[in-house]
């Protein structure tokens, strides 16, 4: 198994590497390097793979890899064991292991009002000899825990290796208070082979076309719905949503977004949009046409990927 979590000495805290690549993009933290093993004691130290790659040119999610010219881990490290320069992997805390199934995922709607403060040092250090730093795994290293998510990002990051793991039926979550699902059934495609949505708050994703407005940007979808839920779509309509400037100003995460927005926008280019919301159905005041809508009033609700997320989300042959 590859190494999950790792201590960053800028943070103070054991964090995942899609939490890195948070803080990272929002300015917190800012060395690769700047990680050691979450044992209290261990001097192993670890580098996050594509921590500063943009994440529209990623090519292997960020990961964490020990550094092999540096010091080994110490002598009973329970990280010691793992491959961590065998396999990358940002799926955080929550996968299956010995010390048992762990419960859903969680996708929450609110980032902690603390989520990107830098914690103190001098208790994060407080966890004593051969605990792990700031409580971030247990004593084995194991990843019995569930993970939270507080973006859509994350979530196609997660979903994505389910996919080439064959595990996406059996992995599962929730968004906000919504029963368990599995990450295969909480992503819905748009596609003319699926063109009645379910209707649910679900993940929505299929090509889109985007266009800078000076209010935001204006996504839609290329794929006609014919139907959502039980209810029939004369004439079938394209999907919409706005991502307003207001939001992207708001959101710590908000130049990370409006790059990958203004690259679409600017060249005309299809790409892959992820929106997790309830689509709506709108009547135009103006024309009293119907619009079927995703109101989108947090920008980590939204993923934008270049199409080349199609090759990355293939299944094992076999």
């Amino acid at each position: 198994m590859a190494t999950e979590l790792a201590y960053n000495e800028q943070f103070n805290d054991v964090i995942n590497a899609e939490r890195a690549y948070e803080l990272y993009w929002a300015g917190v933290i800012n060395d690769r390097r700047a990680f050691a093993c979450p044992q209290e004691g261990c001097p192993a130290r670890y580098t996050c793979v594509n921590l500063e790659t943009d994440a529209l040119n990623l090519q292997v999610q960020p990961h964490y890899r020990v550094l092999h010219k540096g010091p080994a881990h110490a002598e009973g490290c329970p990280y010691a064991s793992e491959r961590e320069a065998q396999q990358g992997s940002a799926a955080g805390e929550g996968q299956t292991h010995a010390a048992g199934t762990p419960p859903p995922d969680r996708f929450l709607f609110e980032r902690p009002a603390d989520y990107f403060t830098v914690r103190d040092a001098a208790a994060a250090a407080g966890g004593g000899s051969g605990s792990t730093r700031g409580g971030g795994g247990d004593a084995a290293g194991l990843r019995s825990r569930r993970t939270d998510f507080y973006s859509v990002a994350s979530l196609v990051s997660r979903w994505l290796k389910a996919r080439r793991d064959g595990t996406d039926d059996t992995q599962t979550l929730t968004a906000g208070a919504t029963s368990a699902l599995s990450y295969r059934d909480m992503f819905e495609n748009f596609s003319p082979r699926r063109a009645r949505l379910s209707g649910q708050a679900r993940v929505y994703w299929g090509k889109a076309k985007i266009a800078q407005t000076p209010d935001g940007y204006r996504i839609r979808f290329m794929t006609r719905v014919d139907a959502l839920g039980e209810q029939v779509l004369d004439p079938p309509q394209a999907p919409t949503a706005m991502v307003w400037n207001s939001a992207l100003t708001a959101s710590k995460m908000g130049a990370l977004h409006i790059k990958r927005l203004q690259r679409f926008a600017a060249n005309g280019e299809a790409c892959v949009v992820f929106i997790f919301g309830t689509p709506t159905l709108d009547i135009s005041r103006k024309d009293q046409r119907t619009y079927l809508n995703f109101k989108v009033t947090r920008v980590d609700h939204v993923d934008v990927q270049a199409d080349d997320v199609y090759d990355r989300m293939k299944r094992p042959q076999g």
